[in-house]
């Protein structure tokens, strides 16, 4: 074991490399301690003026003020900083990194995850190959690439999220005049916890918002809104779904409104594929006439529809079963197989392209149930 102390003022600077797990604690004394897991000659400690230079080939704890400048050059485990209030900058670690109660960082390289929590000025990181988990960060929050998932919370300042590969879960109180942006490849939720903004959604999912909003505009792809009064600004991109919800003083999850908004959706599908089912039934009549044996098909095709929407509507009620008794499901009809005959009629009005493909095969399917 390799034990160094050094007397110095309240803010000097270190230059650390650690070949193994790295900890660097701040304290309210001017003194620096130095303990290294082993007592290899390759191990160095070097004190030039205020600036010391640490090289450990095995684990290192060090403590120091709590207002001395950090620089982390290569950590090959895992580091854990806290209540370090001068500069860190941290260049490489290969495992996981903690960051408790620091000062300004810039974080360029984390290779396994990074937890940062109570930071007092800007934030900025370079690439996390893990998740990232940021909380409580006074200072603007820059990243410009997380490969798994991202989750920040009560940011004061704006923040931009340049790449997520996974999904984003946001929780911001909007800050007037600031800019908050990300784009990821998964799903992003992002909860409101206050403030006003004008926001600028995109999705490859869909996009909804429980959050109350004026000039609303867009469809389930992409909207613009704006919240309160506008003076922020948000701008979201999401592969996968986009969510606005409202933050913790906001009302809570209402199955009640959610199964109305289910039974909703499952209305307007069942409209059009009735409207569908009309349009084909009437081009059957003009093809063979109203007693034709594609008649008690069409008939067979609307009983499959009517069961499938009574299916949808008990799952919908699931959502509110804590508050009205669930009914016992009526006992399901068998579905009939189709005959021959009929498929052989559909085939030939695909062929005389009185109906498309597409048409043909939800045709078959409503059949067969």
């Amino acid at each position: 074991m390799t034990i160094a102390n050094f007397s110095t003022s309240a803010t000097p600077q270190l230059v650390i490399t650690c070949h193994n797990d790295l900890s660097v604690t701040g304290s309210s004394e001017t003194n620096v301690n130095i303990t290294i897991d082993d007592d290899s000659p390759a191990n160095l400690v070097e004190r030039n003026g205020e600036t010391i230079m640490i090289t450990a080939v095995d684990s290192c704890e060090v403590v120091c003020p709590s207002g001395a400048s950090i620089a982390i050059e290569q950590v090959s485990g895992d580091l854990r900083v806290t209540q370090i209030k001068g500069t860190l900058a941290i260049q490489t670690v290969n495992g996981d990194a903690a960051l408790r109660d620091v000062g300004p960082a810039d974080v360029q390289t984390v290779q396994g995850d990074l937890s940062v929590r109570d930071v007092d000025g800007d934030l900025r990181i370079g690439t996390v190959r893990g998740d990232a988990k940021l909380k409580r960060v006074g200072g603007q929050v820059a990243a410009d690439r997380i490969s798994g998932d991202l989750a920040a919370q009560d940011l004061d300042t704006g923040a931009a999220f340049n790449h997520v590969a996974g999904d984003a879960s946001l929780e911001i109180e909007f800050a007037p005049d600031q800019t908050y942006t990300a784009n990821a490849k998964g799903d992003i939720a992002l909860r409101v916890n206050g403030g006003g903004a004008q926001l600028a959604l995109k999705a490859n999912g869909d996009v909804r918002s429980r959050v109350p909003m004026i000039n609303w505009q867009g469809n389930e792809h992409e909207a613009i809104g704006t919240l309160g009064d506008g003076s922020a600004r948000v701008a979201l991109t999401a592969g996968g779904d986009l969510l606005i919800l409202p933050g913790k003083s906001g009302s809570g999850f209402d199955p009640e409104t959610f199964s109305d908004q289910v039974e909703s959706m499952i209305g307007s599908a069942m409209s059009q594929f009735e409207s569908q089912m009309s349009r084909v039934q009437h081009e059957l009549e003009e093809r063979w006439g109203k007693n034709n044996p594609l008649e008690r098909a069409a008939e067979r095709a609307k009983r499959s529809a009517e069961r499938a929407q009574r299916r949808a509507e008990r799952a919908a009620g699931s959502w509110s079963a804590f508050a009205t008794p669930p009914r016992p499901p009526a006992p399901p009809r068998p579905a009939q197989p189709v005959s021959d005959e009929e498929r052989l009629l559909i085939l030939k009005m695909v062929e005389s392209k009185q109906i498309s493909v597409d048409e043909a095969a939800k045709l078959l399917a409503s059949l067969e149930g």
